[in-house]
């Protein structure tokens, strides 16, 4: 499975994140989780113009918002991600604790709903390659 695979981009994804989630935040981001049934984590981004008006900057913490979530991907459980941007960050602490943040909100999800968490176990993990 490819990165771009891991990704959010249909509003209806969105929404369903959004109607009903577990939460968890840093000083400057906002994690959301819901489980999936796709069978792996995926990511979804809200970054806007009113806290980060440069695209160059908006663009940036996307950059460090995905690094975060590649690196923790094969530790974390099935569900929807997203990410949004809740204040203005420090340039270079985007993503600070994000991780952590991320698992922390995975684990309430997998708790909140249980049924998706038993459907977790009788799949077989992906194999999810380092890039290179």
């Amino acid at each position: 499975m490819r990165l771009r695979d891991a990704r959010l981009v249909g509003k209806a994804d969105f929404d369903r994140v959004f109607s009903d989630n577990q939460r968890a935040r840093t000083d400057f981001l906002l994690v959301m989780a819901r489980p999936n049934e796709v069978g792996h984590p995926r990511l979804g981004m809200v970054v806007t113009k009113r806290l980060l008006a440069r695209a160059v900057d908006r663009n940036r913490v996307k950059r460090c918002v995905r690094e975060s979530f590649r690196q923790v991907l094969p530790e974390l459980p099935p569900c929807d991600f997203v990410v949004r941007l809740v204040a203005r960050p420090v340039p270079g602490e985007e993503a600070r604790d994000l991780s952590r943040t991320l698992r922390r909100a995975g684990q309430r999800a997998m708790a909140k709903w249980p049924a998706a968490a038993a459907g977790e176990s009788q799949r077989a993990a992906p194999e999810f390659p380092p890039n290179s």
